[in-house]
């Protein structure tokens, strides 16, 4: 089964930064967020925007934006759980 959930990369205004930049959507108020097709994922990520990028900057606070939010399919559901 194809499992899609949402990926936020950040931009960092610092050239030399090496650190982690993107991380996961996994789960909202305690329950996994994970979506069966596409589209689904892309609707959330639409209605959720400004949500979205609020996490981001919470989970990464040196960086100056969003760079990226998108969903990507996952390779191995059931090893995520």
């Amino acid at each position: 089964m194809k499992e899609f959930m949402i990926v936020i990369i950040m931009f960092f205004a610092d050239p030399s930064y090496t650190g982690n930049d993107a991380f996961e959507i996994t789960q909202r108020h305690g329950k996994p967020l994970v979506y069966r097709n596409i589209e689904e994922c892309n609707e959330t990520i639409h209605k959720n925007l400004d949500e979205l990028k609020y996490v981001g900057k919470t989970v990464f606070p040196d960086a100056v934006a969003v760079k990226e939010i998108f969903c990507l399919r996952r390779e191995n559901p059931e090893i995520w759980f």
